[in-house]
Protein backbone atom coordinates (compact mmCIF):
# COMPACT_ATOMS: atom_id res chain seq x y z
CA UNK A 1 0.00 0.00 0.00
CA UNK A 2 2.98 2.41 1.00
CA UNK A 3 3.87 2.79 -2.58
CA UNK A 4 0.14 3.81 -3.86
CA UNK A 5 -0.30 6.34 -1.23
CA UNK A 6 3.45 7.88 -2.29
CA UNK A 7 2.24 7.65 -6.23
CA UNK A 8 -1.38 9.79 -4.81
CA UNK A 9 1.07 12.16 -2.37
CA UNK A 10 2.87 12.93 -5.13
CA UNK A 11 0.27 13.81 -7.27
CA UNK A 12 -0.92 15.96 -5.18
CA UNK A 13 2.25 17.57 -4.54
CA UNK A 14 3.11 18.05 -8.41
CA UNK A 15 -0.41 19.70 -8.38
CA UNK A 16 0.38 22.19 -5.71
CA UNK A 17 3.50 23.27 -6.99
CA UNK A 18 2.43 23.32 -10.94
CA UNK A 19 -0.99 24.02 -11.43
CA UNK A 20 -1.86 27.11 -9.61
CA UNK A 21 -1.61 28.84 -12.67
CA UNK A 22 -3.06 28.70 -15.83
CA UNK A 23 0.04 28.13 -17.81
CA UNK A 24 -0.35 25.32 -20.26
CA UNK A 25 3.40 24.50 -20.08
CA UNK A 26 3.19 23.98 -15.97
CA UNK A 27 -0.05 21.88 -16.80
CA UNK A 28 2.00 19.94 -19.29
CA UNK A 29 4.71 19.07 -17.26
CA UNK A 30 2.61 17.96 -14.41
CA UNK A 31 0.76 15.62 -16.26
CA UNK A 32 3.81 14.18 -17.64
CA UNK A 33 5.29 13.23 -13.97
CA UNK A 34 1.86 11.87 -13.50
CA UNK A 35 2.11 9.57 -16.57
CA UNK A 36 5.91 8.68 -15.69
CA UNK A 37 4.84 8.05 -12.41
CA UNK A 38 2.14 5.53 -13.58
CA UNK A 39 4.67 4.17 -16.15
CA UNK A 40 6.80 3.03 -13.38
CA UNK A 41 4.08 1.21 -10.99
CA UNK A 42 2.55 -0.56 -13.82
CA UNK A 43 6.11 -1.33 -15.31
CA UNK A 44 7.86 -2.38 -12.58
CA UNK A 45 5.51 -4.62 -10.79
CA UNK A 46 6.08 -7.63 -9.38
CA UNK A 47 4.44 -10.74 -11.16
CA UNK A 48 2.07 -11.30 -8.01
CA UNK A 49 0.76 -7.88 -8.31
CA UNK A 50 -2.05 -8.04 -10.49
CA UNK A 51 -4.76 -10.90 -10.88
CA UNK A 52 -3.24 -11.92 -14.65
CA UNK A 53 0.24 -10.76 -14.24
CA UNK A 54 1.48 -14.60 -13.96
CA UNK A 55 -1.06 -16.09 -16.64
CA UNK A 56 0.06 -13.21 -19.05
CA UNK A 57 3.52 -14.19 -18.76
CA UNK A 58 2.71 -17.74 -19.44
CA UNK A 59 1.23 -16.63 -22.58
CA UNK A 60 4.51 -14.48 -23.40
CA UNK A 61 6.73 -17.72 -23.21
CA UNK A 62 4.83 -19.45 -24.94
CA UNK A 63 4.63 -17.74 -27.99
CA UNK A 64 8.08 -17.93 -28.26
CA UNK A 65 9.68 -19.28 -31.22
CA UNK A 66 6.56 -19.33 -32.82
CA UNK A 67 6.79 -19.03 -36.40
CA UNK A 68 4.66 -15.90 -37.12
CA UNK A 69 2.85 -17.60 -39.99
CA UNK A 70 1.58 -19.74 -37.24
CA UNK A 71 -0.46 -16.44 -35.43
CA UNK A 72 -1.31 -15.08 -39.07
CA UNK A 73 -3.39 -18.20 -40.67
CA UNK A 74 -7.02 -18.01 -40.82
CA UNK A 75 -6.78 -14.62 -38.89
CA UNK A 76 -9.45 -12.77 -40.59
CA UNK A 77 -11.73 -16.10 -39.34
CA UNK A 78 -10.66 -16.36 -36.70
CA UNK A 79 -11.24 -12.91 -35.48
CA UNK A 80 -15.04 -12.89 -37.35
CA UNK A 81 -15.90 -16.29 -36.26
CA UNK A 82 -14.09 -17.66 -33.20
CA UNK A 83 -13.81 -16.20 -29.84
CA UNK A 84 -10.40 -16.50 -30.05
CA UNK A 85 -8.02 -12.43 -30.08
CA UNK A 86 -5.29 -13.54 -32.62
CA UNK A 87 -4.35 -9.88 -32.75
CA UNK A 88 -3.08 -9.52 -29.41
CA UNK A 89 -1.29 -13.35 -29.77
CA UNK A 90 0.39 -11.45 -33.29
CA UNK A 91 1.23 -7.89 -32.07
CA UNK A 92 3.38 -9.70 -29.23
CA UNK A 93 5.19 -12.37 -31.15
CA UNK A 94 6.52 -9.39 -33.33
CA UNK A 95 7.53 -7.77 -30.34
CA UNK A 96 9.82 -10.57 -28.78
CA UNK A 97 11.96 -9.95 -32.12
CA UNK A 98 12.86 -7.02 -30.33
CA UNK A 99 12.05 -7.59 -26.52
CA UNK A 100 12.23 -11.06 -25.03
CA UNK A 101 12.03 -10.18 -21.29
CA UNK A 102 8.46 -9.93 -20.07
CA UNK A 103 9.40 -7.73 -17.24
CA UNK A 104 10.36 -4.88 -20.53
CA UNK A 105 7.41 -6.24 -22.04
CA UNK A 106 5.61 -5.26 -19.39
CA UNK A 107 7.32 -1.65 -19.48
CA UNK A 108 5.98 -1.47 -22.91
CA UNK A 109 2.39 -2.09 -22.62
CA UNK A 110 2.75 0.69 -19.79
CA UNK A 111 4.08 3.33 -22.69
CA UNK A 112 1.05 2.02 -24.90
CA UNK A 113 -1.47 2.82 -22.28
CA UNK A 114 -0.63 5.63 -19.84
CA UNK A 115 0.82 8.33 -22.50
CA UNK A 116 -2.24 8.19 -24.42
CA UNK A 117 -3.95 8.02 -21.40
CA UNK A 118 -2.25 11.33 -20.20
CA UNK A 119 -2.48 12.92 -23.07
CA UNK A 120 -5.97 12.42 -23.11
CA UNK A 121 -6.12 13.95 -19.63
CA UNK A 122 -4.26 16.69 -20.17
CA UNK A 123 -6.48 17.61 -23.60
CA UNK A 124 -9.77 17.36 -22.10
CA UNK A 125 -9.79 17.57 -18.73
CA UNK A 126 -9.99 20.95 -16.58
CA UNK A 127 -8.87 19.36 -13.42
CA UNK A 128 -6.06 17.12 -14.49
CA UNK A 129 -5.42 16.33 -10.59
CA UNK A 130 -9.14 15.04 -10.14
CA UNK A 131 -8.75 12.81 -13.42
CA UNK A 132 -5.38 11.39 -12.31
CA UNK A 133 -6.73 10.97 -8.95
CA UNK A 134 -9.83 8.81 -9.92
CA UNK A 135 -7.59 6.82 -12.17
CA UNK A 136 -5.50 6.26 -9.12
CA UNK A 137 -8.13 5.00 -7.32
CA UNK A 138 -10.97 3.89 -9.38
CA UNK A 139 -9.27 2.38 -12.82
CA UNK A 140 -5.47 1.09 -11.94
CA UNK A 141 -6.43 -2.06 -10.52
CA UNK A 142 -7.91 -2.53 -14.41
CA UNK A 143 -5.97 -1.14 -16.79
CA UNK A 144 -2.55 -0.58 -14.83
CA UNK A 145 -2.06 -3.99 -13.28
CA UNK A 146 -4.02 -6.29 -14.84
CA UNK A 147 -6.07 -7.50 -18.11
CA UNK A 148 -3.01 -6.88 -20.59
CA UNK A 149 -4.95 -7.14 -24.12
CA UNK A 150 -8.11 -4.88 -23.24
CA UNK A 151 -5.47 -2.25 -21.62
CA UNK A 152 -4.41 -2.78 -25.29
CA UNK A 153 -7.19 -2.59 -26.58
CA UNK A 154 -8.55 0.21 -24.46
CA UNK A 155 -5.71 2.45 -25.52
CA UNK A 156 -6.71 2.16 -29.31
CA UNK A 157 -10.42 2.80 -29.09
CA UNK A 158 -10.89 4.83 -26.50
CA UNK A 159 -7.74 6.94 -25.78
CA UNK A 160 -6.73 6.95 -29.11
CA UNK A 161 -10.27 6.37 -31.18
CA UNK A 162 -12.14 8.97 -29.19
CA UNK A 163 -9.58 11.60 -31.53
CA UNK A 164 -11.19 10.87 -34.50
CA UNK A 165 -15.07 10.83 -32.66
CA UNK A 166 -14.36 14.59 -32.38
CA UNK A 167 -12.47 15.13 -35.46
CA UNK A 168 -15.94 12.93 -37.37
CA UNK A 169 -12.87 10.94 -39.26
CA UNK A 170 -14.94 7.66 -39.23
CA UNK A 171 -12.27 6.09 -41.54
CA UNK A 172 -9.70 6.05 -39.04
CA UNK A 173 -12.04 5.44 -35.85
CA UNK A 174 -13.28 1.86 -37.80
CA UNK A 175 -9.54 1.27 -38.87
CA UNK A 176 -8.56 1.43 -35.18
CA UNK A 177 -11.42 -0.19 -34.12
CA UNK A 178 -10.79 -3.38 -35.84
CA UNK A 179 -6.90 -3.01 -34.73
CA UNK A 180 -8.81 -2.82 -31.13
CA UNK A 181 -10.93 -5.81 -31.66
CA UNK A 182 -8.66 -8.03 -32.83
CA UNK A 183 -6.28 -7.50 -29.80
CA UNK A 184 -9.80 -7.90 -27.71
CA UNK A 185 -13.73 -8.47 -28.82
CA UNK A 186 -15.01 -6.57 -26.48
CA UNK A 187 -13.57 -3.49 -28.51
CA UNK A 188 -16.39 -3.87 -30.75
CA UNK A 189 -18.82 -2.66 -28.14
CA UNK A 190 -17.25 1.04 -28.34
CA UNK A 191 -18.85 1.49 -31.80
CA UNK A 192 -22.03 2.69 -31.34
CA UNK A 193 -20.62 5.70 -29.24
CA UNK A 194 -19.31 7.45 -32.60
CA UNK A 195 -22.74 7.86 -33.75
CA UNK A 196 -23.97 8.88 -30.23
CA UNK A 197 -21.45 10.76 -28.75
CA UNK A 198 -22.99 14.36 -30.15
CA UNK A 199 -26.85 13.19 -29.57
CA UNK A 200 -28.27 16.04 -27.85
CA UNK A 201 -29.32 15.91 -24.07
CA UNK A 202 -33.40 16.47 -25.57
CA UNK A 203 -36.25 15.82 -22.39
CA UNK A 204 -37.21 13.03 -24.42
CA UNK A 205 -33.54 11.30 -24.91
CA UNK A 206 -32.59 11.44 -21.62
CA UNK A 207 -36.03 10.21 -20.28
CA UNK A 208 -35.66 7.78 -23.07
CA UNK A 209 -32.21 6.93 -22.27
CA UNK A 210 -33.46 6.47 -18.36
CA UNK A 211 -36.16 3.93 -19.24
CA UNK A 212 -33.97 1.87 -21.54
CA UNK A 213 -31.47 1.31 -18.84
CA UNK A 214 -34.01 0.60 -16.20
CA UNK A 215 -35.52 -1.60 -18.99
CA UNK A 216 -32.07 -3.52 -19.69
CA UNK A 217 -31.95 -4.08 -15.90
CA UNK A 218 -35.00 -5.44 -15.79
CA UNK A 219 -34.21 -7.78 -18.53
CA UNK A 220 -30.58 -7.98 -17.89
CA UNK A 221 -30.93 -12.20 -18.19
CA UNK A 222 -31.61 -12.11 -22.03
CA UNK A 223 -29.52 -8.71 -22.76
CA UNK A 224 -26.62 -10.74 -21.28
CA UNK A 225 -27.02 -13.86 -23.37
CA UNK A 226 -27.36 -11.48 -26.45
CA UNK A 227 -23.89 -9.95 -25.87
CA UNK A 228 -21.89 -12.27 -24.49
CA UNK A 229 -20.97 -13.76 -28.40
CA UNK A 230 -20.20 -10.24 -29.45
CA UNK A 231 -17.89 -9.54 -26.49
CA UNK A 232 -16.19 -12.65 -26.75
CA UNK A 233 -17.14 -13.88 -24.00
CA UNK A 234 -19.32 -16.68 -24.58
CA UNK A 235 -17.44 -18.95 -22.25
CA UNK A 236 -18.56 -16.88 -19.36
CA UNK A 237 -22.34 -17.88 -17.72
CA UNK A 238 -24.17 -16.45 -14.84
CA UNK A 239 -22.90 -16.14 -11.17
CA UNK A 240 -24.66 -16.20 -8.25
CA UNK A 241 -23.57 -12.66 -6.08
CA UNK A 242 -22.58 -10.67 -9.04
CA UNK A 243 -22.91 -7.15 -8.71
CA UNK A 244 -20.48 -4.11 -8.44
CA UNK A 245 -23.03 -2.15 -6.28
CA UNK A 246 -20.77 0.64 -5.02
CA UNK A 247 -19.43 1.11 -8.60
CA UNK A 248 -22.98 1.29 -9.76
CA UNK A 249 -24.13 3.91 -7.25
CA UNK A 250 -20.90 6.04 -7.93
CA UNK A 251 -21.69 6.00 -11.88
CA UNK A 252 -25.66 6.58 -11.79
CA UNK A 253 -24.79 8.97 -9.00
CA UNK A 254 -22.35 11.04 -11.21
CA UNK A 255 -24.77 10.44 -14.44
CA UNK A 256 -27.79 12.05 -12.45
CA UNK A 257 -25.89 15.22 -10.82
CA UNK A 258 -24.48 16.06 -14.24
CA UNK A 259 -27.63 15.72 -15.87
CA UNK A 260 -28.73 18.22 -13.23
CA UNK A 261 -26.16 20.55 -13.78
CA UNK A 262 -26.20 19.74 -17.69
CA UNK A 263 -26.64 23.42 -18.91
CA UNK A 264 -23.94 25.13 -16.92
CA UNK A 265 -21.56 21.97 -17.95
CA UNK A 266 -22.23 22.44 -21.46
CA UNK A 267 -22.09 26.29 -21.40
CA UNK A 268 -18.58 25.71 -20.26
CA UNK A 269 -17.46 23.22 -22.59
CA UNK A 270 -19.95 21.91 -25.71
CA UNK A 271 -18.07 19.00 -26.19
CA UNK A 272 -19.14 17.93 -23.09
CA UNK A 273 -21.92 16.23 -24.74
CA UNK A 274 -19.73 13.13 -25.44
CA UNK A 275 -18.99 12.29 -21.66
CA UNK A 276 -22.99 12.22 -21.21
CA UNK A 277 -23.36 10.33 -23.99
CA UNK A 278 -20.44 7.89 -23.05
CA UNK A 279 -22.13 7.70 -19.64
CA UNK A 280 -25.19 6.77 -20.58
CA UNK A 281 -23.49 3.82 -22.71
CA UNK A 282 -21.78 2.82 -19.85
CA UNK A 283 -25.16 2.70 -17.60
CA UNK A 284 -26.92 0.59 -20.48
CA UNK A 285 -24.13 -2.39 -20.10
CA UNK A 286 -24.09 -1.63 -16.02
CA UNK A 287 -26.70 -4.32 -14.97
CA UNK A 288 -24.64 -7.08 -17.07
CA UNK A 289 -22.41 -6.68 -14.27
CA UNK A 290 -25.04 -8.06 -11.98
CA UNK A 291 -25.08 -11.12 -14.06
CA UNK A 292 -21.15 -11.92 -14.14
CA UNK A 293 -19.04 -9.24 -12.72
CA UNK A 294 -16.86 -9.90 -15.82
CA UNK A 295 -19.07 -7.67 -17.64
CA UNK A 296 -17.35 -5.11 -16.31
CA UNK A 297 -14.94 -5.14 -19.40
CA UNK A 298 -18.09 -3.65 -21.32
CA UNK A 299 -18.55 -1.22 -18.78
CA UNK A 300 -15.15 -0.08 -18.54
CA UNK A 301 -14.35 1.15 -21.84
CA UNK A 302 -17.04 4.14 -21.56
CA UNK A 303 -16.49 4.91 -18.06
CA UNK A 304 -13.22 6.26 -18.35
CA UNK A 305 -15.12 9.65 -19.13
CA UNK A 306 -15.59 9.70 -15.71
CA UNK A 307 -11.91 11.35 -15.90
CA UNK A 308 -13.49 13.96 -17.56
CA UNK A 309 -17.52 14.55 -16.68
CA UNK A 310 -16.31 14.75 -12.92
CA UNK A 311 -14.27 17.71 -13.66
CA UNK A 312 -16.54 19.02 -15.01
CA UNK A 313 -19.05 18.85 -12.72
CA UNK A 314 -16.69 20.75 -10.27
CA UNK A 315 -16.11 23.92 -12.81
CA UNK A 316 -19.77 24.17 -12.70
CA UNK A 317 -19.65 25.52 -9.00
CA UNK A 318 -19.03 28.95 -8.21
CA UNK A 319 -15.62 30.07 -7.29
CA UNK A 320 -15.69 29.68 -3.67
CA UNK A 321 -17.84 26.56 -3.63
CA UNK A 322 -15.34 25.22 -6.41
CA UNK A 323 -12.59 25.43 -3.97
CA UNK A 324 -14.16 23.51 -1.54
CA UNK A 325 -15.68 20.56 -3.51
CA UNK A 326 -12.37 20.57 -5.14
CA UNK A 327 -10.53 19.79 -2.02
CA UNK A 328 -13.72 17.76 -0.63
CA UNK A 329 -13.52 15.32 -3.74
CA UNK A 330 -9.66 14.68 -3.27
CA UNK A 331 -10.28 14.04 0.26
CA UNK A 332 -13.13 11.69 -0.17
CA UNK A 333 -10.72 9.70 -3.53
CA UNK A 334 -7.68 9.21 -0.82
CA UNK A 335 -10.16 7.81 1.82
CA UNK A 336 -11.69 5.82 -0.79
CA UNK A 337 -9.04 4.92 -1.52
CA UNK A 338 -7.16 4.14 2.10
CA UNK A 339 -10.73 1.85 3.06
CA UNK A 340 -9.17 -0.64 0.58
CA UNK A 341 -5.94 -0.61 -0.35
CA UNK A 342 -3.97 -3.34 -1.98
CA UNK A 343 -0.53 -4.80 -1.51
CA UNK A 344 2.24 -3.57 -4.14
CA UNK A 345 5.87 -4.48 -4.69
CA UNK A 346 8.01 -3.90 -6.98
CA UNK A 347 10.01 -6.68 -9.36
CA UNK A 348 12.92 -6.78 -7.60
CA UNK A 349 11.63 -7.12 -4.28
Amino acid sequence: MTIYLVNLALLVMWAMLLMRSDASYKRGWFVTFATIQWIVLSGFRHITVGDDTAQYKALFLGTEGLPVSALTNDFFKIVFTESEDPGYYLFQRLVQFVITDYQVYLVLIALIFMIPLGYFIYKYSTEPLISFLLFSVLFYEFFAVTGLRQTVATALVVLIGYHFIRAKRIVAFLAILFVAMTIHKSALIFLPFYFLADKKLTKPYILGMLGVIAALFAFRGPFFNLLVSLSGYDTYSALDGAGAINFSVMLMTVLLVALWRRDEILQNNPQAIHYFNALFLAACFLPLTFINPSMMRLVQYFTLFLLLMIPEIIKTFERRERVVVYYAAVTLLLLLFLQDAPVYTFFWQ
